[in-house]
């Protein structure tokens, strides 16, 4: 059997596999198109070709004795990859025939993207609303409108196939700090909706799964050298391929040196990963499967960006019409300080001396290991698999938060009252420079009351899971019989050391001392702060914890004929939480020339134990029917669950508390959507109504008159979200291909009273009703131009809807060459340096300060210009 395979618009296709259903009989396809199969029985004989991004295709052909077969194929483009066989799910299949919402993007798709950061690239699913402005990690992703305080509450990220951590997310733990996008990712994989809770551990919003390369049947490889302004430097390689003929490997990783599109006057991110991989192959007459360990080792520190400073303009019914930075800052500019690197913190007890290392950032030092096994035994129908995952991070959180603005001289009043003298100076300068002369300048006559905040938290993790599944028949119904056990234990200690500070407002501030004079520009009688802290150690958390996780999973899959399918999958989970935490005193230091120190909370050396256990399941049920090859409709209904998170255990302690997390969370979930794919179009739309119960809504809040740092916990009542998903893409003619994502939703709390107040009815904050992704890609030769458009619609900031955060959008452009092996990149982050704000301070209260139309808020991150080189095996 011979022939070639094409595109349908004549290009030939590389790399395609034809193969005969069947039997192990297949090979791909040359670089002009060509294939050629021996030894086919004689006989009736089914085709099937197979390529990456194209629609599959099978064709019945009659094989006589010694006498050559010819067939030829056109495959159209499968542009919304509806023909891939996704792993992240009940059981492996394509993505048109599955009963879930499931988004992917491979190699060159992610390559295309280009994202800053792990959380950029999951913009382009539907229903997912992503805060990337952060940096290079701590980013939030807030799915179909379930209301969260950030990170990746209701997601769980996994890589091939185990969560990169049991918890979703922790205090100071954004599950992004566990992953890094390179040349290693072969693919990333993201499901919705109710299913996702019977994938993974706590996650009943969503399970995004990065599945990394392990080697094919050639050697291959890449290597990527990467510049940008603003001081970035940054160099990619994987390598990976056989080695004989049941052995592949692959290794890789990257290493970035970067000052920063918001320089805050040292390195923002330096470090890098290394990744491999190693596989053994199983081909017998009784078994068929794999062996594969991998490893990882991250080294990475990166700059934590943090809200703004803003002068607003507003209606006449308080909602923001308009903004700018205040005067004297730069659209690149940051309120962290290389002052703030290496300031000393006098600790009680006679602990010494407290080191703040603000250039580390949130820094990332540890590694993980895994063992994946896949059995399948031909003669039972039998498939086994497991994977034993084990990781270790030492995780250090380090950031200068702002908290409030306020006029120099009024703040100044306030603390020493009025008609007292006073100076303010620039305490690190040379000479300490009154604020408002020389080099301490004051463009704005603000100053910032912020923090410098130091959170320590080693973390320890390991996974199993053990799954079988089962194919069989019974009568006209076929069914995927799956199950198995998951067991986890995690481990994270904590150490908060938060203390408060004033600087000027400025980017790259200096920090601010207040002096009690005797007389108008007299003596110094006392130092209401000491180096720029007003107050040291104003929150102190010490606390060392674990969790076990036990689950047990059984669903079955039914096939009544090639059109109908039937999933139903139960889940049932037990976590058991301990937590030793340390009981906390006031102290003074003693100085009696500073007020600085004269409330320093700090350990006592006598801890309290919390321990309690809860218990929940998961129930989800879809079907799926097939319209025709290429088209299907599906429906799904499902509950799942939250359970708390581990932290909540260091400052809810008693369990008489209200905020003591006493049940988890409960998820009630309906969708239905339909797949269409097409030889030019593509298209997925998904309707769905999700419902939350017991939900907690947490903040860090500073008190006003005693600036004490609190994390305050209010348990909602219920939340809802009606919403519809829109994913499609058209290639009319061969130079033009068009991507767009649109989701509408209506994110409400439906029961919701805090102290007093009554939300009820109020929009969800911090997430969009609207929110869109569009790319048009021009093709010609070996040449490409991509113009992307990302919008997010407006969004309220604060619980009581009284903080309105405009919409906005961006522009990004890619263009592309490749000649033979090499490819040369540019790419135009937000091209129109747009200043969208993705969060309006939400670390501290919900109002916006004493001075009504100055504001914090964290806008994203501005426009930078980055050249890549790619150079392939």
């Amino acid at each position: 059997m011979q022939g070639k395979v094409t595109a349908a618009y004549g290009d030939p296709l590389w790399g395609v596999v034809v193969s005969v259903r069947g039997t192990k009989q297949s090979v791909q396809t040359d670089m002009q198109g060509n294939y050629t199969l021996t030894g086919v029985a004689p006989g009736e004989r089914t085709l099937e070709v197979r390529g990456e991004g194209f629609m599959s295709q099978t064709r019945k052909l009659t094989v006589a004795a010694d006498a050559p077969v010819q067939a030829d194929f056109a495959l159209e483009l499968d542009l919304l990859a509806v023909e891939e066989i996704v792993v992240t799910a009940q059981t492996p299949d394509r993505k048109i025939r599955s009963s879930t919402a499931i988004s992917t993007l491979n190699e060159e798709e992610i390559k295309a993207r280009a994202p800053r950061n792990t959380a950029d690239l999951m913009r382009i699913v539907p229903g997912f609303y992503v805060e990337s402005s952060g940096g290079e990690v701590g980013g939030n992703l807030f799915v179909r409108g379930l209301p969260a305080d950030g990170s990746y509450r209701y997601v769980a990220l996994m890589e091939d196939g185990m969560p990169v951590f049991d918890s979703t997310e922790l205090f100071f733990v954004n599950n992004d700090i566990f992953l890094r996008v390179d040349e290693n990712i072969e693919r990333m994989e993201a499901v919705r909706g109710g299913t996702s809770a019977l994938y993974g551990s706590n996650a009943p919003g969503g399970v995004v799964n990065f599945i990394n390369k392990t080697g094919g049947d050639k050697l291959a490889g890449t290597v990527r050298a990467s510049t940008a302004t603003a001081g970035l430097y940054r160099l990619d390689a994987n390598l990976n391929g056989p080695i004989g003929d049941d052995w592949r490997f692959s290794v890789g990783g990257f290493y970035r040196f970067d000052n920063g599109v918001r320089y805050p006057g040292f390195p923002a991110s330096t470090g890098g990963q290394f990744k491999g991989s190693l596989m053994r192959t199983f081909h017998t007459d009784k078994v068929d499967g794999h062996a594969r360990v991998t490893f990882k080792y991250l080294n990475d520190r990166n700059t934590f960006y943090l809200p703004l400073p803003f002068r607003g303009r507003f209606d006449s019914s308080n909602r923001l019409t308009g903004y700018d930075f205040v005067d004297g800052f730069p659209t690149d500019g940051t309120l962290t300080s290389p002052e703030g690197v290496n300031a000393q913190v006098p600790l009680p007890r006679g602990a010494g001396l407290l080191n703040l290392p603000l250039d580390n950032g949130q820094q990332q030092i540890g590694g993980s290991a895994m063992g994946e096994l896949r059995l399948y035994f031909p003669g039972l129908r039998l498939e086994v698999q497991d994977n034993l995952r084990a990781m270790v991070m030492d995780h250090s959180w380090n950031a200068m938060l702002p908290f409030e603005l306020r006029d120099a001289n009024a703040w100044a009043e306030s603390v020493v009252g009025a008609g007292t003298p006073y100076r303010i100076t620039c305490t690190n300068l040379p000479g300490a420079p009154e604020l408002g002369t020389g080099a301490c300048s004051t463009p704005n006559g603000l100053v910032n009351l912020g923090g410098q905040w130091l959170i320590n938290k080693p973390m320890s993790n390991v996974s199993n899971q053990l799954r079988l599944i089962k194919y069989g028949s019974l009568g006209p119904t076929e069914h995927t019989l799956s199950g198995g056990l998951y067991l986890g234990y995690y481990t994270a200690d904590n150490r908060w050391q938060f203390n408060d500070i004033v600087t000027n407002v400025r980017s790259r501030p200096n920090f601010l001392d207040l002096q009690v004079l005797d007389a108008p520009g007299g003596s110094v009688v006392r130092s209401v702060t000491q180096n720029g802290f007003r107050r040291y150690l104003s929150n102190y958390t010490n606390g060392t914890g674990n969790a076990t996780i036990a689950a047990a999973f059984l669903g079955d899959e039914v096939k009544i004929g090639e059109k109908f399918r039937i999933d139903l999958a139960g889940r049932v989970e037990r976590n058991s939480f301990q937590q030793n935490v340390e009981r906390t005193a006031s102290f003074d230091l003693g100085d009696p020339t500073t007020n600085a120190d004269d409330n320093a909370l700090f350990g006592t050396g006598k801890f309290q134990q919390v321990t309690t256990s809860l218990t929940d399941w998961a129930l989800s049920g879809g079907v799926n029917y097939a319209l025709s090859e290429q088209a299907s409709v599906y429906a799904r209904s499902s509950r799942g669950y939250k359970m708390p998170l581990l932290d909540q255990y260091l400052t809810a302690t008693d369990p008489s508390d209200p905020a003591f997390p006493r049940t988890p969370e409960l998820l009630w979930q309906n969708e239905a959507g339909i797949k269409l794919g097409g030889s030019w179009y593509a298209l997925a739309a998904v309707a769905y109504w999700m419902q939350i119960e017991n939900f907690p809504s947490q903040d860090a809040r500073v008190d006003p008159d005693t600036g004490d740092t609190s994390f305050v916990t209010v348990y909602a009542g219920k939340a809802q979200t009606f919403g519809l998903e829109l994913e499609g893409a058209v290639q009319p003619v061969k130079w033009f291909r068009g991507q767009a994502m649109l989701t509408l939703q209506d994110p409400r709390y439906t029961e919701f009273n805090e102290g007093a107040e009554d939300f009820s009815g109020n929009r969800i904050r911090r997430i969009p009703q609207v929110i869109g992704d569009v790319t048009g890609t021009f093709m010609y030769g070996n040449a490409s131009l991509g113009i992307n458009w990302n919008y997010v619609g407006h969004r309220f900031s604060n619980n009581a809807n009284t903080v309105d955060l405009p919409g906005f959008g961006q522009f990004n452009v890619r263009a592309g060459y490749t000649y033979e092996n090499f490819t040369l990149d540019l790419q135009l982050f937000n091209a129109l340096n747009s200043i969208g704000l993705t969060e309006g301070n939400p670390r501290v209260d919900e109002s916006l300060g004493a001075v009504p139309d100055l504001f914090l808020a964290r806008p994203i991150l501005p426009r930078r210009l980055m050249l890549s080189l790619t150079a392939r095996l």
